[in-house]
């Protein structure tokens, strides 16, 4: 008899992967995941992108046997919400393959991919980032001392709740945000800075009526972009940083939305 409990909050889940939950609450995840098959894709995803990330630009990582069962066990009926899957799952294998300027991971990503959003998305991030972030005193319209106004104008305004996701852990702090114009309509700047001076900026737009993902890294006039698109929006960070800094930046704001 089946005595999991119903659900776990995400936390517990990122400890699973990580390994550090006891034997017995490991067990219980288990029993958990093998009942849910969306909890179980994400898990999975997750332990792909820890792997890729470790491995970034060195040996490949093999998924483990039971993270490629549970992979295979969605192909067997199982509804799971595949879009979300699909590009956790794509952002690892861009880790694996280590990227390359301007390439589509893989065919079945690009036969989704939002033509018109895969145009604009870099080159408008990376404008951004030129004009902005060589600004020092103006560099943001809205302070990170306001981060809570901040995120609340500039979500109300290209509808969608935000938030400015905590990169502190890769040592940038938010620095403040912008209203741009992207594809005509508003879009949502973030800026961030670390302690030697270095800046990222986030472009956040609105991608309606492309549902599509697509994931690419671009490197043009010393300026590094890695952009997808996902549930009606085009995310995209720019930066004059390594591609392993910039990677490991866009995967921390991949993971907070």
């Amino acid at each position: 008899m089946n005595t999991a409990p119903d659900s776990f909050s995400e936390n517990e889940l990122h400890a699973y992967v990580d390994g550090k939950l006891t034997p017995e609450r490991r067990a219980e995840v288990e029993a958990f995941l093998a009942d849910h098959p969306e909890a179980a894709a994400e898990v999975a995803a997750w332990r792909a992108q820890n792997e890729a990330i470790r491995a970034a630009f060195g040996t490949e990582p093999a998924l483990g046997a039971q993270d490629r069962a549970l992979v295979a066990g969605l192909s067997k009926g199982k509804k799971v919400q595949t879009r979300r899957f699909a590009i956790a799952a794509g952002f690892a294998l861009f880790f694996l393959a280590g990227g390359g300027a301007g390439s589509l991971l893989t065919s079945a990503l690009q036969k989704d991919a939002p033509v018109q959003i895969a145009q604009l998305l870099p080159e408008a991030s990376k404008a951004n980032y030129l004009i902005y972030a060589g600004e020092r005193r103006h560099p943001v319209e809205v302070a990170a001392s306001e981060e809570e106004h901040l995120v609340r104008w500039l979500g109300n305004r290209i509808g969608k709740t935000l938030q400015a996701p905590d990169l502190t852990a890769k040592g940038f702090s938010l620095v403040g945000g912008r209203l741009v114009p992207f594809a005509e309509k508003p879009g949502a700047m973030l800026m961030y800075e670390n302690g030697s001076g270095d800046r990222v900026t986030v472009l956040i737009g609105v991608n309606s009526g492309h549902e599509g993902t697509a994931f690419r890294f671009s490197e043009t006039d010393g300026v590094s972009t890695f952009y997808w698109a996902d549930n009606g929006f085009g995310y995209a960070m720019s930066g004059a940083v390594g591609r392993e800094t910039l990677l490991g930046l866009a995967h921390i704001l991949y993971a907070q939305y």
